[in-house]
């Protein structure tokens, strides 16, 4: 089923619908939380916290122009403030250079032969230190996520050119530092085995 015909479901009071969308976000979401906090225990409290809102609030949620968009910014806002990063007190503090954003490298994706796997580690380490923690996470998202500029302005709490302009300088980054960085390399390296 679609994202917004399960949406629609899970707004009429089906529970199955709900547990659709559990089903098919819980690993992209969970996913995205690590790169925040490697605390198992707070994501899967933010997002048990995320779909039980969900199903309490049905009746008063609006639907959203992107059903991705909306459980991102909602499990962002959720795990944020589990973090002690409160929105609803400072909401420049969502789009701010200290909330962290990881990546991880591990030797297990397929994509990359083992005797690449040093020097893209080399590489990987180079890169965390060479994009911002906003950098990064915009990234993550326009890449691995597949997400718009709107929408990841949306989620970062920052106008749609600021997005651009991360990203752009992002790859700008990438560029200067590395020659031969390919965008392959940059995706596996946002993947979380």
């Amino acid at each position: 089923m679609h994202d917004n015909e399960l949406w629609y479901s899970y707004k009429e009071g089906d529970v199955k619908a709900l547990e659709g969308l559990y089903e098919q976000y819980y690993s992209p979401l969970t996913n995205y939380g690590f790169k925040f906090t490697p605390d198992n225990v707070c994501i899967e409290e933010s997002m048990q916290d995320l779909f039980l809102k969900l199903w309490q609030n049905r009746e008063r949620i609006t639907r959203p122009p992107a059903v991705k968009q909306y459980l991102y910014l909602s499990f962002r806002r959720i795990l944020l403030r589990r973090l002690e990063y409160n929105p609803s007190r400072h909401e420049e503090e969502l789009s701010g250079e200290h909330i962290p954003f990881r990546f991880d490298l591990t030797c297990e994706h397929p994509v990359v032969k083992k005797e690449r796997m040093e020097e893209l580690m080399v590489k990987a380490n180079a890169l965390h230190s060479a994009l911002t923690n906003r950098q990064r996470e915009a990234v993550f998202l326009k890449y691995y996520e597949e997400l718009s500029y709107e929408e990841i302005a949306e989620i970062m709490h920052m106008s749609t050119g600021v997005a651009n302009i991360l990203i752009y300088r992002a790859h700008e980054r990438l560029r200067e530092q590395f020659r031969d960085f390919t965008l392959l390399q940059l995706l596996y390296l946002l993947k979380r085995s």
